[in-house]
């Protein structure tokens, strides 16, 4: 008697918890409008200023500022006499540096040519 009990049980909890499952009817190619096609044009463009760094250390009275390089600093930013902007976290522009042939590591030294940068901004390459 248990026996018959427990199989329409479990044929129910089967049934039930498969639930209706029915496909969608696909849709038709020609019936898709040229329109649903999204506009890419609007969509924004990557910034052109890569990050190089941070600033750690500063030399007002000489006019030099010590950057630690990211790990993604493009080499082009690197080379002698190439301008790079800082900013803060906020990005407000606080100064301009140069950078010089004194790279070591992941230490680039630079010449402080506008400005009054801070330890701790953000040091960034306008990239052509």
């Amino acid at each position: 008697m248990k026996l018959a009990a427990t199989v329409p049980v479990s044929l129910a909890a089967i049934l039930f918890f498969s639930g209706c499952r029915t496909r969608p009817a696909p849709i038709p190619p020609a019936a898709v409008a040229p329109a649903a096609v999204p506009d890419l044009s609007g969509r924004l463009a990557p910034s052109p200023r890569l990050i190089v760094g941070r600033i750690f250390a500063l030399d007002p009275a000489q006019g030099f500022a010590f950057v630690d390089l990211g790990a993604d600093a493009p080499a082009a930013a690197l080379v002698n006499g190439t301008e790079l902007i800082v900013r803060t976290l906020d990005l407000r522009e606080t100064g301009r540096l140069v950078a010089s042939s004194h790279l070591r590591g992941r230490t680039l030294g630079t010449r402080i040519a506008a400005g009054a940068p801070q330890v701790g901004d953000e040091v960034v390459w306008l990239a052509p």
